[in-house]
């Protein structure tokens, strides 16, 4: 029997198997909806040297079909139960997720488990997964807007699998066995490694006792060789492409996951180039009219973090947009914050969780990358009280440190002469 719909109260629930297995449920008795993951805490950090790639190809593989379904059967069921299955791999994580409505989720567990418990990884879908691979990754780098996140990753913690992509390198991927594959999945895709998300209108009970049915049979995986903090590299670093425009990322050392400063990290991020009203978009873009956008991101993982400042411009003009942002971050240390900044901040940040926390599989992704980077099962009411507890004082304070002009590594995709010129040109840069 489904659960009763109810006033829009979240229930989330942190539980185990009783063999240990996580299981994070946030219930909405009110949704019409149901999204269940399982999730892996394995990602392109943990990939053999040599193997750039094989946790995203596995992933692949998952949806060739299973021991008794074809990928066209499963996608069938799925598809008239009203849902969708997807997948992602990421530096620490990899997802196996299923969107539905809440009537049919026994499809949706039933197609889950099997494809992880179960895959087939044969030779035929291996062959035919690495050209679908190949082409994902060539798609990534024609794609610069995007690309710029990757090379950015690689100026800063060069020489630590963290910088590593996540899809791999051709080489890597198109070198990989059957063997190599199937004895990745052996070792890791089964418990310690192994925990369960559901959100929607969904019981918790329930999901318990589907993921100990599935799951808790399974032998234990093998240990995950000792994750090492990537030690973090300032400098300007020219990656070359062809074209008049440069794709520009500045990146700053900031804080893991569990760190108590992560959500002021955040708001500085958003005040400084997050929104239409953010400084550095009334700077270069509305001010200056020298770029179409503008932003700042930050990413937390289990043991580091990375802030960044990405645009793109015609290469005769990146000199002029850095020394700009130059300028506004220095005044940002320097002088604080304006009247009505924070609470602005506040806002615009706390609407953009509530809008997306709306959708039941925004929720699933939210709680299980929370949980693997931190090991805690976190309500949004709990991320927006967080939020609201910065304070101006924790503004200065983060700022003073993460504006340091010294750890400042700056990406650069632009062509080989442009590009040189940039560089030579901004070393002088301070903030």
């Amino acid at each position: 029997m489904r659960p009763k719909k109810s006033a829009k109260v979240e229930e989330l629930e942190l539980q185990h198997t009783p063999e240990g297995i996580a299981v994070i449920v946030d219930r909405l008795r009110w949704s019409h909806s149901a999204a269940l993951a399982v999730n892996m805490s394995v990602g392109s950090r943990d990939e053999p040297s040599g193997k750039n790639g094989i946790a995203h190809l596995l992933e692949h593989l998952l949806f060739k079909g299973t021991e008794v379904r074809s990928s066209k059967e499963m996608s069938q069921q799925i598809e008239a139960a009203g849902g969708e299955m997807n997948g992602y791999t990421s530096k620490e994580l990899t997802s196996y997720y299923i969107s539905t409505i809440d009537e049919t989720l026994p499809t949706a567990e039933s197609l889950l488990a099997e494809m992880v418990c179960r895959p087939s990884i044969e030779k035929n879908d291996i062959k035919t997964e690495k050209k679908v691979v190949t082409q994902e990754i060539k798609m990534s780098e024609d794609d610069p807007e995007s690309y710029i996140h990757e090379l950015l990753i690689r100026a800063v913690w060069k020489g630590n699998p963290m910088a590593n992509s996540e899809g791999g390198t051709i080489r890597e991927v198109t070198g990989m066995t059957q063997s190599n594959i199937r004895g990745f999945f052996h070792d890791f895709y089964r418990p310690p490694h192994l925990s369960v998300v559901a959100a929607g209108n969904v019981d918790p009970e329930h999901v318990v006792r589907w993921a100990s049915e599935n799951f808790d049979g399974l032998s234990t995986g093998k240990r995950l060789a000792k994750r090492k903090a990537p030690t973090y590299h300032a400098g300007i670093e020219l990656f070359p492409r062809t074209g008049e425009q440069a794709y520009v990322a500045m990146g700053l050392p900031a804080v893991n996951a569990s760190h108590p400063d992560r959500y002021a990290y955040t708001m500085v991020g958003t005040m400084l180039a997050a929104g239409t009203s953010s400084r550095l978009y009334q700077k270069v873009r509305e001010e200056s009219g020298l770029v179409y956008s503008i932003y700042a991101q930050t990413q937390p993982y289990t043991d580091t973090g990375v802030a960044g400042i990405f645009f793109s411009t015609t290469a005769k003009n990146a000199e002029q947009v850095m020394r700009i942002i130059s300028t506004e971050l220095g005044s940002f240390k320097k002088d604080g914050l304006e009247d009505g900044e924070l609470a602005r901040a506040k806002h615009w940040l706390k609407g953009m969780i509530v809008r997306r926390m709306e959708s039941a599989e925004n929720r699933m992704y939210f709680i299980g990358q929370t949980f693997a980077q931190t090991g805690k099962a976190l309500s949004s009411d709990e991320v927006l009280a967080r939020i609201e507890e910065v304070s101006e004082e924790d503004i200065s304070r983060v700022a003073e440190k993460l504006l340091d002009r010294s750890k400042l590594c700056i990406a650069l995709h632009a062509s080989k002469r442009e590009g040189s010129k940039i560089a030579k040109d901004i070393a002088d840069l301070d903030f």
